[in-house]
């Protein structure tokens, strides 16, 4: 874990990384940070250890788009193009399309031989 540097020599880092990560410059244990949101244009968070005080500020946000991943994305496509199935068979059944259920033909059985009924 890195330790936490003086306000001349500050480094950027990720808020995450910030956070979890900092150490107290006395002894090396962990800080627990306190979130300020009173001045929403300059939010900020504080820790206090070994008497001395320490203070993450943000000075930029960046915002960028998140696009949706791949597979989510296709079946969303999927799910647009498809057409209801009860559709497909009314327009199949309006074409004279044989559906996809075959129907079994039923007769007087006389095509069946004699010793088979």
């Amino acid at each position: 874990m890195p330790r936490v540097q003086e306000q001349g020599n500050s480094i950027p880092s990720s808020l995450h990384y910030a956070l979890t990560d900092s150490q107290c410059n006395k002894c090396g244990a962990q800080l627990e940070w306190n979130a300020e949101f009173s001045d929403i244009n300059s939010p900020r968070y504080t820790a206090r250890h070994c008497g001395q005080d320490y203070l993450i500020t943000m000075d930029s946000v960046k915002v960028e788009m998140v696009k949706q991943s791949s597979a989510e994305q296709e079946t969303k496509e999927r799910e647009e193009n498809e057409e209801p199935k009860a559709i497909s068979m009314a327009e199949d059944l309006k074409n004279n399309k044989p559906s996809s259920q075959r129907k079994a033909k039923i007769g007087d059985g006389s095509h069946i031989a004699a010793e088979d009924r």
